[in-house]
């Protein structure tokens, strides 16, 4: 009979052990995905805001039209191949008349796209 009830307290703390490690587990779950992408994850609120690509804002820091290249303090970024925090950072331009209109200062909408592993700037609008 006392077999029996080690048996079973064993069993017993066993089960809580495996329960609170899987709670353990489910604490930080949804808040550390690991840069995975959500877009398209269930449980969408009925008010959503989708963002269209070129919708990247930022302020004109820098110009280098030798360099062909143009330094962003920009906010998250978002393209088909890019997804960025913000920061400020240089990028290149895939065309340099885009560089021809634009100073430090200005307020611009881009579009950010992966071109041979780097993130390169495919279209530049100033706004006004």
């Amino acid at each position: 009979m006392n077999s029996s009830k080690y048996k079973f307290a064993l069993v017993a703390a066993m089960a809580a052990l495996a329960l609170n490690a899987s709670a353990d587990q489910g604490k930080g779950g949804m808040s550390d995905m690991g840069g995975m992408k959500m877009d398209n994850m269930g449980n969408q609120s009925t008010k959503t805001t989708k963002r269209t690509f070129g919708d990247n804002e930022a302020e004109v820091k820098a110009v280098d039209k030798a360099k062909k290249s143009i330094t962003l303090n920009h906010g998250p970024i978002k393209s088909k191949t890019v997804e960025m925090p913000p920061m400020t950072m240089a990028f290149t331009v895939s065309d340099t008349a885009m560089l021809s209109n634009v100073k430090a200062g200005d307020k611009v909408k881009f579009t950010i796209e992966n071109v041979d592993n780097a993130p390169m700037v495919t279209s530049l609008t100033v706004q006004k």
